[in-house]
Formats: C-alpha cells, structure tokens, sequence
C-alpha cells in the first residue's frame, strides 16, 4: 500500500468514525502486529491519537513524547501517550498516523494496513 493511499485511508476512516458516532478506530499492520489507536470523541468533535505503554519501546518513547501528552491512571502510573486533534484536522491525523508507521515503528514505505472501528 502507497503512502498517498494509506493517507487517504486514514482519513476517510477517521471521517466515517465521527460521522457514524464510533468510539475507537484501530489502524494495524498485520504483518508486525504494530497499530496506532484513536478514541473518537463525536461530541467533541475530537479524534485523540493513544498509544499505550505495553505498545512502546523505551525508544520509540523518547521519539513520540516531544510530539505527546502523557496520560496516566488514578495512581499517577504512565498508562499511554495521546495527541488530541480537532475533528476538521483528520488529514493531519492521517498524516501523524502514518507518520509513527513509517518513521516511529520503521515499518517499509509499502506496508499494508487494516482498520477496526467500534463502539
């Protein structure tokens, strides 16, 4: 899959997701087993990038927190990081999703991508 498709991909789901009220879109690449989450936030109207602790390498944390907030649980303990984005900016949400698949996880310019949306 060509980065402009995988893009467009993205943000089309993204789109769907607030238009159909769906709470958590899941964008995966099978091959590695590596994906990028979102909780939708229909009301309002906010899409927030999450990826959690279990998903990250001390590496690939020290790269994606300058660009994240920290979210942690009621004890203080670091649970993920998120990235609120307003709903009228779901192509630089498709954009950054596609971004920690190429450049944080180094996954190949043509990989393939699967979506799961649900509420």
């Amino acid at each position: 899959m060509f980065t402009d498709y995988r893009i467009d991909f993205y943000r089309r789901s993204l789109d769907e997701a607030l238009r159909k009220g769906e709470q958590v879109v899941i964008f995966e690449d099978p091959a590695s087993g590596k994906f990028v989450q979102f909780a939708v936030e229909s009301k309002s109207r906010e899409v927030i990038v999450d990826i959690p602790l279990e998903q990250m390498t001390e590496t690939i944390y020290e790269w994606l927190s300058p660009h994240m907030e920290q979210a942690v649980d009621s004890n203080g303990n670091l649970m993920a990081l998120q990235k609120n984005i307003k709903a009228e900016h779901t192509q630089y949400a498709a954009e950054f999703t596609d971004w920690i698949f190429t450049k944080i996880y180094q996954l190949p310019e043509n990989h393939e991508v699967t979506v799961q949306m649900f509420t």
